[in-house]
């Protein structure tokens, strides 16, 4: 009996002896760490899958003069960057060592293989071919079409307003952009703005509607991607990886047999196809579409949001904007025009400031390719490096006042006084978001639409908290995201 409890006694002493010797890996390589806990690393407490919490915390406690901190995320050990210096060596200078992202991609899972997944010798030429779609040429291109949505959907809000004063803000914002995706990207008639129940729509609710998972078990298959791989994991319905496949079949399929040639993704892939310049599967194709698809949608519809409920709350800004977009019509005999959009900068500072204060992606990854030295520190080959966006976005020492709405911080005088590092919205570097010009080009339409047609107000005497999620910012007026709407 002694024997067994002695053998017990140092099994159990020797897996905690190499517990603490593996979370003390920052420590050995001479750089302040995280006390982390040896079940849970450093994020024990973390509430939801954006790491904002978990960031934040790191950024309080070491931020200047540290320029790194080490840290675990469950046993893995990770490097947090604070430096904006840092920062652009790993973006830009010495991008070709940190050309990688540590983001979930599983070969069993078509859906996972896509653009902003995929590792950095398979993401370099097929972000060379997709560029293309995004230029500035092609959004002049496509903009009538997004016109025509926008149309649409002022249309959609003035029926609503004949009915009732309180619209679902949000809700409108999510059919919109899956309306502007689906025709100007893809070529697909979405129909959402008119039904509700559209195909398209329900599936954008199946990929972010999900309230049911633990927070824990999520970071676990983040974290251990080659597990879940093993265990042939997929992280989204069968249904959704369905819809896809079938969309991406049935319309390429429709277009080579018509001889249907239209100015979008769809033709750059069908041209990549004929010319054999890269062969991509219809499952390949399918991922691509995907992540198009789902990333424009929800951050162009989440910024939307944002920006009416904070012009909402400052009628001021609201006002000046309005005058804004006024005056460039009438410069442009009250027709909106490609070139119209482009003339108003205060529209464009107040989207900047709200993806300031409403950082879509609260932290960047990357994980080095090859042994890198930034500054005297070395950071081993696959070591996985987090940025804290949204930490930078909300420092007191970069933003005076950083939880205040003021887009005058974004004018050409001030943002040329910052380092050019301190706003990262839209990532930087060569693996900066693709389709930012996109993004932001339907959310400008989109705005301009309502706020010349429309007015937006709080509705402080029914709001109980303004929450935020992964996916927007919520006002909470019995269980719905609303905003009073007058006409003009």
């Amino acid at each position: 009996m002694h024997f067994w409890l002695i053998a017990l006694g140092t099994c159990v002493a020797l897996i905690i002896s190499l517990l603490k010797h593996h979370f003390s890996y920052w420590q050995r390589k001479g750089i302040q760490q995280m006390s982390p806990n040896l079940l849970w690393g450093n994020v024990q407490h973390l509430k939801s899958l954006n790491h904002r919490e978990f960031l934040q915390d790191v950024y309080d406690q070491f931020h200047a003069p540290t320029k790194v901190v080490g840290a675990y995320v469950y046993g893995k050990p990770v490097a947090v960057i604070l430096d904006l210096d840092m920062i652009k060596s790993v973006l830009i200078k010495d991008f070709n060592k940190f050309t990688s992202r540590m983001a979930y991609r599983n070969d069993k899972d078509i859906l996972s293989q896509h653009l902003f997944n995929i590792e950095g010798t398979l993401w370099r030429p097929l972000r060379q071919k997709f560029s293309p779609t995004f230029t500035s040429g092609k959004m002049k291109y496509m903009f009538a079409t997004i016109k025509a949505v926008a149309d649409e959907f002022a249309e959609t809000f003035r029926r609503q307003l004949e009915m009732t004063n309180l619209l679902d803000i949000c809700d409108l914002n999510s059919r919109f952009t899956i309306d502007v995706i689906g025709s100007s990207i893809f070529g697909f008639e979405c129909n959402s703005l008119n039904n509700p129940s559209a195909e398209f729509r329900q599936i954008t609710r199946m990929i972010f509607g999900r309230k049911n998972f633990n927070i824990r078990w999520q970071l676990f298959k983040h974290t251990y991607v080659r597990f879940m791989k093993f265990l042939g994991h997929k992280r989204y319905p069968q249904m959704v990886e369905d819809f896809f496949r079938r969309v991406v079949r049935e319309g390429i399929v429709e277009r080579e047999k018509h001889n249907i040639v239209r100015n979008d993704f769809v033709n750059l892939v069908l041209q990549l196809r004929k010319s054999g310049d890269m062969n991509l599967s219809f499952d390949q194709i399918a991922a691509q579409f995907f992540v198009f698809f789902s990333a424009g949608y929800e951050t162009s519809a989440t910024t939307m949001t944002c920006v009416l409920y904070e012009l909402a709350r400052h009628k001021e800004i609201q006002n000046k904007l309005r005058q804004e977009i006024q005056e460039i019509l009438e410069k442009h005999d009250n027709n909106l025009t490609y070139e119209a959009v482009m003339e108003m900068k205060f529209l464009e500072a107040v989207i900047k400031e709200t993806l300031r204060l409403y950082t879509p992606v609260p932290f960047l990854q990357r994980v080095a390719t090859e042994q890198a030295t930034l500054d005297n520190i070395t950071f081993e080959k696959g070591t996985e490096v987090y940025i804290p966006s949204w930490a930078i976005h909300h420092d007191p020492n970069i933003y005076h006042n950083p939880n205040e709405f003021c887009p005058e911080r974004f004018t050409a005088l001030h943002e040329d006084q910052r380092h050019p590092q301190s706003f990262l919205a839209f990532g930087d570097g060569p693996r900066n978001c693709i389709g930012l010009r996109f993004g932001s080009l339907q959310s400008k339409v989109g705005l301009i639409s309502l706020l010349s047609k429309f007015k937006f107000s709080h509705v402080p005497e029914t709001c109980k908290e303004i929450v935020f999620s992964k996916h927007s910012i919520i006002l909470t007026v019995s269980n719905e995201v609303m905003l009073k709407v007058e006409k003009l």
